[in-house]
């Protein structure tokens, strides 16, 4: 009996003629290496910063923290974008996958001008909420303006990157990235310190947030360079002119994302409250190196949880139920590896690196980013497993299924974390909730991955 089209397709670049492990390993460990060099940058952002005092930390990380709310809405898009690619890939449809990413490149563009908006202007009350006040909360809504004002190119970016993603491309998006990132750090050093010869003032700790929005602009312009080359497999200029839907669709499967990842930088948002309101200054800046410092975890499992998604989408649309799911698991089982491999450094190190954001860190300092390590720390491990795992599932085309797991494991994670709270606990005991409640999260998704019903073909 004849197999219907969507099975016998071949695969378009022979990423299926790889086992699920050995795929996801070689197209995730670039893209982990890429997303977690920019999370590098960003920790040299912030031994800069650090050279600016304790309360420019501050400053950069309620404005960091607030920035990554719609920096999400871009990520959650592309991530859309790259899993419906990689099933019109998967099933030979590469003319219609074209004029998809044509649309979809127009539609981000667009989409990041209205987010970026929407953002800048609720910059003042966004940051007064933190209980930051004077001259550090007025560099803080400085930072955050410029910031969210900076969504349109980041968004471009993004979207390009998920492109080149799902045509199994791997080296370009990471060569992209450390372009971004050199430039970045290049920009602060003339922006945040000033260049007295060419008459560049010294912008203190919002040169860092100009520095960004320009070098992702640079890196956003080559991106569709390179997308633009008849060659590509999606490229944009060979693409035909046909008037596919693309705003709905690529919003309906990234709102269930936006909510995940909401919880996620919620969590974050609503432990900064908690912590500078009642523990004060110190925990504060100290969660500023902690909090940037995690950022490499959580990259790097988005990398691993892109190169699941790209394997999955594609063995899904060919019927390889069984090579998608371990292709879920795979990413988990790396994203953690490699979690667990950065946060035992960042423990060993530890005095090493608070000398290294903050020269004139307190001991105050000191032993609240120690305690931060030991105990909240392991949440972002567990954090990263379960990003690795839900990658599979997205490409499969299964957005609200995650959303679900997640909403009944966060339930979990915030009920713990506000009886804590609200028990005036310790600090201690604030990070022991948050590692318990992920504990949850994770396992929870790896039950889905593994024994779900989800990768049915469309």
């Amino acid at each position: 009996m004849t197999a219907p089209p969507s099975v016998a397709a071949a695969p378009v670049d022979g990423l299926l003629r790889r086992g699920p492990a050995l795929a996801v390993l070689l197209l995730g460990l670039p893209l982990a290496l890429g997303l977690a060099s920019h999370a590098v940058v960003n920790l040299v952002d912030l031994v800069l910063v650090g050279r600016l005092g304790a309360d420019a930390i501050r400053s950069a990380h309620v404005a960091s923290t607030w920035n990554f709310l719609p920096m999400l809405l871009g990520n959650c898009v592309s991530t859309a974008l790259l899993a419906r690619l990689s099933q019109l890939l998967g099933r030979g449809e590469r003319e219609a996958a074209r004029a998809l990413h044509r649309r979809a490149e127009w539609f981000m563009l667009l989409f990041g001008v209205v987010v970026a908006l929407a953002s800048a202007l609720p910059a003042i009350p966004m940051v007064a909420a933190t209980g930051l006040e004077d001259r550090v909360a007025d560099d803080a809504v400085h930072y955050l303006v410029v910031s969210n004002l900076g969504c349109v190119p980041m968004f471009v970016l993004m979207q390009t990157t998920a492109a080149m993603r799902a045509a199994g491309e791997s080296a370009v998006p990471l060569l992209l990235l450390l372009l971004a990132n050199l430039l970045n750090l290049g920009l602060d050093l003339v922006l945040m310190f000033g260049w007295e010869p060419l008459g560049v003032p010294a912008l203190g700790v919002v040169g860092a947030a100009y520095a960004s929005v320009a070098a992702r602009a640079v890196a956003a312009g080559l991106a569709l360079a390179w997308l633009r080359r008849s060659a590509h497999v999606l490229s944009l200029r060979a693409a035909p002119a046909t008037r596919v839907p693309v705003a709905w669709p690529l919003l309906a499967d990234a709102w269930p994302q936006v909510v995940q990842i909401g919880l996620r930088a919620g969590l974050v948002v609503g432990l900064t409250i908690v912590v500078q309101r009642r523990f004060g200054d110190a925990p504060t800046a100290a969660l500023g190196i902690t909090t940037r410092l995690d950022t490499v975890i959580l990259f790097a499992a988005l990398g691993f949880a892109n190169a699941a998604t790209a394997y999955s989408g594609r063995a899904v649309a060919v019927g390889r139920e069984r090579s998608a799911r371990a292709a879920g698991l795979w990413a988990a089982v790396l994203a953690g590896g490699f979690g667990l491999a950065v946060l035992l450094g960042m423990q060993a190190w530890s005095v090493e690196l608070v000398a290294c954001f903050l020269p004139d860190a307190t001991q105050d300092v000191q032993v609240a980013t120690d305690l931060y390590l030991a105990t909240a720390g392991w949440s972002q491990v567990l954090g990263a497993v379960a990003l690795g795992a839900i990658g599979a599932v997205q490409g499969a085309g299964r957005m609200v299924s995650p959303l679900l797991v997640d909403l009944f494991g966060f339930t979990l994670l915030c009920g713990w974390f506000l009886r804590t709270v609200f028990a005036d606990a310790a600090l201690g005991a604030v990070y022991d909730s948050l590692v318990v409640g992920m504990f949850a999260v994770a396992v929870l998704h790896l039950g889905f991955v593994a024994l779900g019903r989800w990768p049915r073909p469309r």
